[in-house]
């Protein structure tokens, strides 16, 4: 496992701070400032790269995104921003620049990625918050030598490199701009809230402090519903960071009243619409699907090991292959993705040991590969950490880095025991990369080349995968707006906003089409058992199309179809993309 090198403290008593060469701003020295600058544009120029190799690029959770920042728009209500799976705060913005620079449909995808670089400088400017707080406290803890000064430790350049290509790791190879999701925003409320609590650490406890991490609480949870409990937890841990905890008490319960006063904006109204008293449905739709077993994972017919039945299921309406129908009126592009809890009603989950071992396994041992990734720069950082000045002394400073790594830790934790996507770990595996740091506070006098070539080998481990990801994502991007194209070639048939299609594809991240047109999804084709549909008979597919039609489809949306000499002529091609249409003969 292992990738620990977390800005902290190194670990001795303080009674006072020691006057250094902290961080402060515009106090950088010129080497330093420089190093800053080259970072900061080389993050901000591979960031654009990837969002604009990507802008075409969606996912069914972005989907979702863009029908809730409609809420912004003319003509719709604000109640379209609250939903039991996907939190509020994204949409809104989203919204909000398309609202205010007036984005036509067909190019909201594009907007939507360079919002993304919009959230990876926020991001980043939270990071760097986080970075000068916790570098100042390893240089303010420095352990003093045996001859009563200050020992030497390791340059502020080293410090740097490692850490913004351990942020640049995180959030270009793990969260990446990609697709429009809410991880990048989240990671930044994130990186501020530790950065507070590196600066709560041994020193007594202050009410703007206080206060102004329940504001970043409270808004981290409007990002993303996950910064509820690790807000919780950040929340208790200021209790044991500051120099006294009992003046901390009162401060904490303040900070707890803020952080769900502003979160209320979304719990209050969501506990209205379902009728009853929730923080949110993210975490039980979750487990139901991922640790349950709730099958199938998209159509939720069986729910598996969790308790009761659903409510109202999607309609199964054909067999062989398994085809659904979900007619919604209002529900967004994709009914089944708008707002995932619809569906879950009336199903709650269950615990079974045998199921959580297994599913906390499997993502225990995907967690490790991806930690397995940091390895190296973990091997780079140690090489200089044996020359610091005993084990004893490296072990306790380690561990007085609490309050960055087990945050990273706890993170790590909460996604390991249901479900584990990169995007979801990637911010606190950055903090959990943080935890060897502190034992670099006090080396032994170093050769620069030696410090130069393991920082740059430490670097170059961690900024590689962010490259080649970013190379391959330009390999493979269709130069094409691909969406616009077929949704103008629908129109073009005759469809129109408000209509209903059906889908036939194996994939689950293509219907942007759709939602450029504003056309509703009112049935498809299982997409695991997509391909059956076209190696099944003439008749077979001659019957479910007269399905989708009875249920108010009025055109199917196929992806790379596998047409044969007998159906070819009842598809046609729009315009030269992968997606092909079948309308009903009487239209």
């Amino acid at each position: 496992m292992g990738t620990r090198s977390v800005p902290l403290q190194s670990g001795l008593p303080q009674p006072q701070r020691p006057t250094l060469q902290l961080i402060k701003r515009g106090a950088a020295p010129a080497p330093t400032a420089a190093l800053r600058a080259a970072f900061w544009i080389f993050g901000i120029a591979l960031a654009s790269a990837q969002a604009w190799i990507t802008r075409y690029q969606l996912s069914a959770d972005s989907v979702s995104y863009l029908d809730m920042s409609d809420a912004v728009l003319p003509g719709f209500t604000w109640h379209r921003l609250i939903n039991g799976v996907w939190s509020p705060l994204y949409p809104l913005l989203l919204g909000i620049v398309r609202r205010t620079f007036q984005v036509s449909p067909s190019n909201e995808i594009v907007a939507g990625h360079l919002l993304n670089i919009g959230f990876f400088i926020f991001s980043f400017v939270c990071f760097e918050f986080f970075l000068v707080g916790a570098i100042r406290e390893l240089e303010t803890f420095a352990r003093p030598s045996t001859k009563g000064q200050q020992s030497s430790s390791l340059p502020r350049w080293a410090y740097l490199s490692v850490g913004y290509a351990l942020f640049l790791w995180g959030a270009i190879g793990g969260i990446s701009l990609t697709r429009l999701r809410p991880d990048m925003l989240m990671s930044g409320f994130l990186y501020l809230a530790v950065g507070m609590l590196v600066r709560m650490h041994r020193v007594p406890a202050s009410w703007p402090r206080f206060l102004t991490l329940g504001v970043i609480l409270g808004f981290g949870y409007l990002a993303k519903a996950p910064m509820l409990p690790i807000g919780g937890l950040i929340l208790i841990m200021t209790l044991f960071a500051v120099s006294d905890w009992r003046p901390a008490l009162k401060m904490a319960a303040a900070t707890l009243a803020l952080m769900l006063l502003i979160g209320s904006f979304y719990f209050v109204p969501l506990s209205r619409q379902d009728g009853f008293f929730t923080l949110g449905q993210s975490s039980v739709f979750n487990y139901v699907v991922h640790v349950d077993r709730a099958n199938p994972p998209w159509y939720l017919q069986n729910p598996g090991d969790a308790q009761g039945s659903f409510l109202h299921p999607p309609e199964k309406i054909f067999s062989a292959p398994p085809a659904y129908a979900f007619a919604v009126p209002s529900a967004g592009t994709h009914p089944l993705r708008f707002d995932p809890s619809y569906w879950l009603a009336g199903v709650h989950p269950q615990f079974v040991w045998k199921r959580q071992i297994r599913a906390f396994t499997n993502n225990a041992v995907y967690l490790t590969r991806l930690f397995r990734r940091l390895i190296g720069m973990e091997a780079a950082i140690f090489v200089l950490a044996i020359f610091s000045r005993g084990s004893k002394q490296m072990l306790s400073a380690v561990m007085n880095a609490w309050p960055v790594w087990s945050v990273g830790l706890a993170g790590c934790a909460m996604y390991t025991l249901v479900s584990i996507e990169p995007r979801y770990v990637a911010a606190f595996l950055v903090l959990l990369g943080f935890a060897m740091f502190p034992a670099l506070t006090s080396v032994r006098q170093t050769s620069n080349r030696i410090v130069s070539a393991v920082v740059l080998a430490a670097v170059v481990i961690l900024l590689y995968p962010a490259l080649r990801n970013t190379y391959s994502e330009y390999a493979n991007s269709r130069k094409p707006n691909a969406d616009a194209e077929a949704a103008s070639a629908l129109a073009g048939f005759g469809l129109k906003p408000g209509d209903g299609v059906a889908r036939i594809s194996p994939w689950v991240s293509d219907f942007g089409a759709e939602r450029i047109l504003r056309v509703q999804i009112v049935a498809e084709v299982d997409h695991v058992h997509a391909g059956e549909f076209w190696s099944s008979s003439s008749a077979t597919q001659a019957e479910l199309l007269g399905v989708f039609t009875s249920r108010g489809a009025k055109a199917v949306i196929a992806t790379s179809p596998a047409l044969t000499a007998n159906n070819e002529s009842e598809w046609a091609r729009l315009g030269s993309t992968q997606y092909w249409v079948w309308r009903p003969p009487s239209q």
